[in-house]
């Protein structure tokens, strides 16, 4: 009897949990990257939410459902999922559809005072572009997410 009130008791309080869990920060609807790669790229986010409390998110995706374009897509898809801590605002999604030729970084409200629209610009037509005009998917969203990391990661971007 014991036994059982104890089984019930934990089954209780992990129910009780209401915290995210999140398994991936990579969700790739289309299908472009390999295994090795999501684990690559989610290794990336979590390690830098280690050391940062930021939350960074990547979808690939050929189509944006019920969204009109890729800014609603990715604010939705963040709202949805809950990308970044509430207290801090502190979330990035990146959104690639291959199949819409287009890739947005979208900032939670806290990280946009530090990754400013014109920052994720740059990384996009800089860093990632010029990969994805060639089929290199992985190495244009590796990159791209790389210098995002990077960039936040600096003492002075440290977000509050």
């Amino acid at each position: 009897m014991k036994i059982a009130a104890f089984i019930f008791s934990v089954l209780f309080l992990l129910s009780c949990n209401t915290e995210k869990e999140n398994t991936t920060w990579v969700q790739d609807n289309e299908r472009i990257l390999t295994p090795e790669q999501i684990v690559k790229l989610d290794s990336l986010f979590k390690n830098h939410e280690r050391k940062t409390s930021n939350e960074i998110a990547l979808v690939t995706t050929p189509d944006y459902g019920s969204d009109s374009s890729i800014l609603f897509y990715s604010v939705n898809f963040s709202r949805k999922h809950g990308i970044g801590k509430k207290d801090k605002n502190n979330g990035v999604v990146i959104v690639f559809s291959m199949a819409n030729r287009e890739t947005r970084i979208a900032t939670g409200y806290g990280t946009e005072k530090v990754l400013k629209d014109e920052m994720a610009k740059k990384i996009i037509d800089s860093i990632m572009l010029p990969q994805f005009r060639n089929a290199n998917y992985f190495e244009g969203l590796w990159n791209g997410c790389k210098a995002i990391t990077d960039f936040l990661e600096r003492p002075e971007n440290k977000i509050r």
